[in-house]
């Protein structure tokens, strides 16, 4: 199962926007939306003739699908700056010229999409008349956060140097219990919707114990990682939080997962964590892309289905 991430749109805006600051520093202009818009353009650079636009697609589920929310995004947005010219160069002044108009998106797996931005761009170069702000060498280009500011990055979660350590007392039965006990009820009736743990009572109380586990030693990880590194902590619970939005607004799509699917959730989870804040050992990202598994499947979207466990 190939979790597609879901930011929301306000959020990769302030995210993007933190990481051209932390690049370019003065010589960056960011541009206010609340009214009428941006034209087309999140901020441009100064010292030269590069504009940025920051978008994520809500439908990400499937590729085809964002792919044709990127192209669209394009399209309009490009077509702000050739059909609202005059209001473009008071914005940007008489002498600037857009040699790159890069689109920021989270993610972006076709081709295809390359391709439109080539023709697109083509296209804008070849219209009589040519915009004025149209360099001769205008091109659109597509990239993501981690392709454009791995060094900002590593700066923004303040990650740079140095190795991030716990020590998290495994918990106790009687912790597990205490802290377990509210959701098990919940998190048993089910599991009851799948066939064998209903068929077994010992495979549904052993499914159902790790579980908890699972989810009581990830919130006391979580805990120490809050109150020691402050930083790496908001970047774990972002990502948690973008998977989650995604797997919640595709859960009406998809269906219940089956063990393996929910096994390669944890797996893409663990490997996302450990690339957002490489100073987690590999041992941490996979207990903690188990809590929140552990987490989803007691409080939703996740469902598990009929295959083997």
């Amino acid at each position: 199962m190939s979790v597609r991430e879901q930011w929301d749109g306000n959020e990769w805006q302030d995210h993007c926007c933190r990481l051209l600051g932390l690049k370019h520093g003065d010589d960056i202009q960011f541009i206010p939306a609340r009214v009428d818009g941006d034209g087309g353009m999140e901020a441009y650079r100064l010292d030269d003739g590069i504009v940025y636009q920051c978008y994520s697609p809500e439908d990400s589920f499937t590729v085809a699908s964002q792919t044709e929310s990127q192209k669209g995004k394009i399209r309009d947005d490009v077509g702000k700056l050739v059909n609202k010219t005059a209001e473009t160069m008071r914005l940007l002044g008489p002498s600037y010229r857009i040699r790159r108009w890069i689109l920021l998106t989270p993610d972006y797996d076709d081709k295809e999409l390359v391709k439109y931005a080539r023709l697109k761009s083509k296209r804008v170069r070849d219209s009589v008349p040519r915009p004025p702000w149209c360099h001769d060498d205008f091109q659109i280009l597509i990239y993501n956060d981690r392709e454009l500011f791995p060094a900002e990055l590593k700066k923004l979660n303040g990650l740079l140097s140095g190795q991030i350590r716990l020590t998290t007392m495994e918990p106790q039965l009687h912790e597990v219990e205490r802290h377990g006990k509210p959701f098990e009820q919940g998190l048993r009736e089910k599991l009851l919707e799948h066939p064998q743990l209903a068929e077994d009572p010992d495979r549904l109380q052993a499914y159902c114990q790790d579980t908890l586990y699972e989810y009581v030693y990830g919130q006391k990880h979580l805990e120490a990682l809050e109150a020691r590194y402050g930083l790496a902590h908001e970047v774990i619970l972002r990502r948690a939080n973008t998977t989650y939005r995604t797997i919640r607004k595709s859960n009406a799509v998809d269906g219940a997962r089956t063990h393996q699917e929910i096994a390669q959730l944890a797996q893409q989870l663990a490997a996302s964590f450990s690339r957002d804040v490489p100073t987690l050992s590999s041992l941490l990202c996979d207990e903690l892309a188990h809590h929140y598994i552990a987490s989803w499947l007691i409080q939703c979207p996740l469902r598990l289905g009929g295959a083997a466990v």
